[in-house]
């Protein structure tokens, strides 16, 4: 394989015209945790296309518009005399950032489709230079099993998280159908509680209010544990967490509608039925690795959770005012949730799987304190100790889980990236010294789960069957009960 950067001799456009102050500014502590040698972490995101690539209309969408969407995609990250770490504009080549794999031509569909694979698991663990910014876009224009052609941009994690980037995205693609409209998004609704009377409910409050200071130390005790007391070795956990694994990037696609319809029935929200899919799913595989024997381990999930007040996505001005409701940047925690053990009769009652996830999951997020507690700990250790102290703490739960899993929420309609209507819309963080990875985005009706797996140590054939059969018991279980 012979990989080639595009010449492109068009400089990117000034950013003056934005407003955005070019002087020196200073990294969020988060992101400076991104920027030490022992936690680098990357976010590619895929864009599988209906059409080959149409390269000038790229070129000029990179260069029109997408570089100058953010003042982060032309600025790197530098020290300052005293060695704080700031971001620094420079001017762009595109053709610096832009990388094209080259295969023979006339390649069977299931060549190209395991040159991608292979592709993919060399550019998860490549750096990239800190002397340019950080981000790329690779570009697989070959057909293969899922898309005519692959966008895949690569992020890194210094830059912003997945609430920042994806709404720095999807306010520069269009609808396909209507490119003069904004894309538009499900709303966030979770199933409330019958109102009660007043009287009653100011009563609660007191309880209530006991209850949330005892559950946010519960909870914040439960975040140090994990840090310092790793999960059992299992199937989906090796152990192997001195170094970053090669994986294996693959995918399952559920309909929306159907887990739709099992939320409704549940009366539990759509990220709870995916986590309850996920647990039963990953059980199954521990259980068939095994050789059917059944086996109780401590394994935990981590669930990664915006913690900025409002949930959704902002355009890029919005983020960038000084009291925005999403802010930019860094701005997230996490969660941990214990992966139900798999019992004999499990099978005839999956269901268990989604309501024990919406019970835990709908208590720690009512306990937003436990994660601001985490952050202010971390503050602590580097102030304290240093920051490579602070970067290992707070890099510590992810290595210690059994796996770690994050969601978005994607467009309804669909959308064209610079002129290419995109089929299939997914995303992976890369980096994570763990042997399980999990992504969760919606996309018109469809919900594709991506997975991460340490190669050679998982499956991944066998992983992606037991989560499809544990879809199908659910559903199955769920549109009996209703």
């Amino acid at each position: 394989m012979e990989i080639t950067k595009l010449r492109v001799s068009t400089k990117a456009k000034s950013q003056k015209n934005l407003g955005f102050d070019e002087e020196l500014e200073p990294v969020s502590p988060t992101t400076e945790y991104f920027l030490t040698e022992g936690l680098t972490i990357y976010a590619l995101c895929f864009f599988e296309l209906a059409v080959s690539t149409d390269f000038p209309s790229v070129y000029a969408f990179l260069n029109d518009v997408f570089i100058n969407a953010h003042p982060r995609f032309s600025s790197i990250p530098v020290e300052d005399k005293r060695g704080k770490k700031k971001w620094k504009k420079v001017e762009v080549n595109i053709k610096d950032l832009v990388v094209t794999p080259v295969y023979p031509e006339g390649l069977s569909i299931e060549d190209y489709s395991k040159h991608f694979d292979d592709y993919i698991s060399k550019i998860s663990t490549s750096q990239i230079p800190q002397d340019k910014p950080l981000w790329q876009l690779h570009i697989f224009n070959y057909p293969t099993k899922n898309a005519a052609a692959t966008f895949i941009f690569k992020f890194h994690h210094a830059i912003a998280d997945g609430t920042s980037l994806m709404g720095v995205l999807y306010s520069c693609y269009k609808q396909v159908d209507d490119p003069s409209k904004p894309l538009t998004f499900p709303s966030r609704t979770t199933p409330r509680e019958k109102q009660s009377h007043s009287m009653k409910k100011v009563f609660n409050i007191v309880p209530k209010f006991i209850a949330s200071i005892f559950y946010t130390f519960l909870y914040f005790g439960q975040s140090i544990k994990l840090s310092y007391l790793e999960d059992d070795r299992t199937p989906i956990r090796s152990g192997n967490t001195e170094m970053n694994p090669d994986c294996r990037i693959c995918t399952v696609n559920l309909s929306l509608t159907d887990i739709k319809r099992i939320k409704s029935t549940l009366g539990v929200t759509v990220n709870d039925v995916v986590v309850g899919i996920l647990f039963l799913g990953t059980r199954l595989y521990m259980q068939e690795i095994n050789n059917g024997l059944l086996k109780n381990t401590r394994s935990t999930v981590v669930i990664t959770l915006n913690i900025r007040s409002d949930k959704g996505y902002a355009r890029v001005e919005e983020m960038w005012k000084h009291n925005a409701k999403v802010p930019w940047g860094n701005r997230f925690s996490g969660i941990e949730i214990p992966i139900t053990n798999l019992e004999e009769n499990d099978i005839k009652n999956p269901l268990k799987f989604i309501l024990k996830a919406h019970k835990i999951i709908k208590k720690k997020r009512n306990a937003p304190f436990a994660q601001i507690l985490l952050l202010w700990c971390l503050g602590v250790v580097r102030t304290c100790v240093g920051l490579q102290a602070a970067a290992k703490t707070f890099e510590q739960r992810s290595k210690n889980c059994s796996f770690l899993m994050s969601n978005m929420i994607g467009p309804i309609e669909k959308m064209s990236f610079a002129g290419h209507p995109v089929d299939g819309f997914y995303f992976m963080p890369t980096g994570l010294k763990s042997s399980l990875t999990v992504t969760v985005m919606s996309y018109m009706q469809m919900l594709t789960i991506g997975l991460a797996v340490e190669k050679g140590f998982i499956d991944h054939q066998k992983l992606i069957t037991c989560v499809e059969k544990a879809f199908q018991l659910i559903f199955d279980a769920a549109t009996t009960t209703s």
